[in-house]
């Protein structure tokens, strides 16, 4: 499987400027999905922004941690062209825009650019083939399930690091900020009920960032990827053994550790522990996903970031209800 999986990401490389010029001009389709996300954090503050753009409707999400206070966009979706969230390219930069309020009566905006200082990382061709091999070794193989894996393989994921650096004015108060960020970018089919459950952690500083997203379909019950920059470079994660039953819970965990072995032959601690969070409802509250912020002890360096979890609002479908010791990984 691995060999197959290597072969074909050789065949279909990951295509850059297709993916930074992707649009959704002209099409009809309203299962596809182009979004762009901004996690952006340090010791002091942080800013997360989506904008989730569809044919029918744009998802919106922005958010300032400041001061230990939480300033939120509660409304959660828009009208196409209307939300107070802007994405736009200039160059090879990201400009990202808001105005509005936040929370009921504060007043906000945002300008800032998105400089990527790294390469961007795919989570299809660039991810170890054996993640990839372990998810689809865990299930029962047959002409349907291989038709069936079209759903998680049809989106482009990726991400790249950088800094947001820009000036948010709050209330009146004016603030420049410049902050390690990772943005994020996806396209593609994107049904939210087609999900069981996900994990994603990430954290960024200017000395380090990492990754670690789980994914759980009816067809596929687990997938992991993961990965680490510090000081000697990327590393891709082959194994990591956080323990499932802390995730399968239908809550946010507040405190997350585990190990992830690297393609280097290291073996990295990690520690995430829960700050402040939103949660937002997709497909008439089908899928739930928390998005919250944390702080992270990470190879005994810490930084900050996000721990974001999903469910489905069926319970029954977490895990596909396996038997979670039992699952290859």
């Amino acid at each position: 499987m691995c060999r197959t999986l290597v072969k074909r990401n050789k065949q279909n490389p990951f295509d850059y400027q297709y993916a930074e010029n992707f649009s959704l001009e002209g099409e009809k389709d309203t299962w596809l999905n182009n979004s762009y996300y901004f996690s952006a954090h340090d010791e002091n503050m942080s800013i997360f922004a989506r904008l989730g753009k569809r044919v029918n409707v744009e998802e919106t999400w922005f958010c300032v941690y400041l001061d230990g206070k939480l300033y939120s966009l509660h409304q959660e979706f828009f009208p196409v062209g209307t939300a107070p969230i802007h994405v736009g390219k200039n160059g090879s930069d990201w400009l990202l825009s808001f105005q509005g309020k936040l929370n009921e009566n504060d007043e906000a905006s945002v300008l800032a650019t998105f400089v990527g200082n790294q390469q961007p990382i795919d989570f299809t061709s660039d991810m170890p083939a054996e993640r990839m091999a372990a998810g689809i070794a865990n299930e029962k193989w047959s002409k349907a399930f291989f038709g069936q894996l079209q759903n998680v393989s049809g989106q482009c994921h990726y991400e790249q690091e950088g800094v947001l650096e820009g000036q948010l004015t709050l209330n009146g108060r004016t603030i420049d900020f410049h902050l390690p960020c990772v943005r994020d970018h996806s396209f593609g089919k994107r049904d939210w009920n087609y999900m069981n459950n996900h994990l994603w952690l990430m954290a960024v500083s200017p000395h380090q960032q990492f990754n670690y997203s789980l994914v759980s379909y009816p067809v596929m019950t687990v997938l992991e990827v993961g990965h680490y920059r510090n000081e000697t470079g990327l590393h891709f994660m082959l194994q990591a053994d956080l323990d499932f039953q802390r995730i399968n819970q239908g809550t946010v965990p507040r405190e997350l550790a585990f190990r992830m072995k690297l393609d280097n032959s290291r073996t990295i601690a990690v520690e995430a522990k829960f700050l402040t969070g939103l949660s937002y409802h997709f497909q008439d509250g089908q899928y739930i996903l928390h998005e919250n912020i944390a702080e992270f002890n990470i190879d005994g360096k810490r930084c900050r970031g996000i721990l974001e979890i999903g469910f489905n609002a069926d319970s029954s479908r977490y895990f596909n209800q396996r038997e979670l010791i039992k699952i290859k990984r």
